[in-house]
């Protein structure tokens, strides 16, 4: 059986790419079992500086999800499960111990929309477009896109986005500020590629923590934020790496990290 989440690594970062283009790489239960057995595989990976989440061919990111399985779905407690594995995998991206990167190659609706929001940094194809049409079909999201659309972008841009339903091509989602950059061609994942030779150069253990601080310190409460800053710093501070990126400046060469 094909593998409909491939899995390749380059360097320091694990690429996973959506393989359903003849389905618009839409995520059915079976994508997010796939990518909760990946992540299981790399947690707590010291090597590793990113995930990058892409889909296959140059059509489609992710058209959300799997509509026409979901009509075979006969209860609600069913529909309710395939909705929590997505939802699982989401939070995961958001826990995970490195940054989490969309290369946005294609069109992302709906759902494959509120998988980019789950990431933590986004790059779009210059041809590629993104939308939130689920007031259009009768519904609203089910994988906690509009908090996160909020959180990103603020109130009035969330409600523009959503209540329109309209398609935004990659300048009106940069100007939004839904996405970090635009890939100068369709190579988005080389664009990707970019932020993780940044990530090469930081200590890992600080680069996860940073990661969980940001986190914090979006979702709130600010108090709760606070003390986390203030204790990830003191822990920080005794670790080798920390040590070693102190001698490494003394002795002006480059820190060699290991994750301690």
């Amino acid at each position: 059986m094909a593998e409909i989440v491939k899995q390749e690594r380059r360097g320091s970062a694990l690429i996973l790419t959506i393989d359903r283009p003849e389905a618009g790489n839409s995520l059915s239960a079976e994508v997010s079992q796939a990518f909760l057995d990946i992540l299981d595989t790399v947690e707590g990976d010291m090597d590793l500086r990113a995930v990058i989440v892409t889909g296959a061919g140059d059509r489609f990111f992710c058209t959300g999800g799997d509509v026409k399985r979901y009509a075979q779905l006969s209860t609600k407690d069913e529909l309710r499960e395939v909705m929590r594995l997505a939802r699982t995998v989401f939070q995961r991206f958001e826990a995970l111990h490195v940054p989490v990167i969309a290369a946005i190659n294609g069109l992302a609706i709906g759902g494959g929309t509120e998988i980019l929001l789950a990431t933590d940094l986004r790059v779009m194809s210059p041809t590629a477009q993104i939308s939130m049409p689920q007031v259009r079909l009768g519904i609203i999201t089910g994988w906690e896109g509009y908090e996160r659309l909020v959180r990103d972008i603020g109130f009035s841009r969330a409600m523009q986005v959503v209540t329109t339903g309209e398609r935004f091509n990659a300048e009106e989602a940069y100007r939004l500020g839904i996405i970090n950059k635009i890939a100068k061609d369709a190579d988005v994942v080389g664009a990707a590629m970019q932020f993780v030779a940044s990530f090469d150069k930081a200590a890992p253990l600080a680069l996860g923590r940073a990661k969980s601080v940001i986190h914090k310190a979006a979702s709130g409460p600010a108090d709760e934020a606070h003390d986390l800053a203030a204790d990830t710093f003191v822990d920080l501070w005794f670790t080798e790496d920390h040590r070693e990126a102190e001698k490494a400046f003394a002795e002006k060469r480059g820190p060699v990290f290991k994750g301690k």
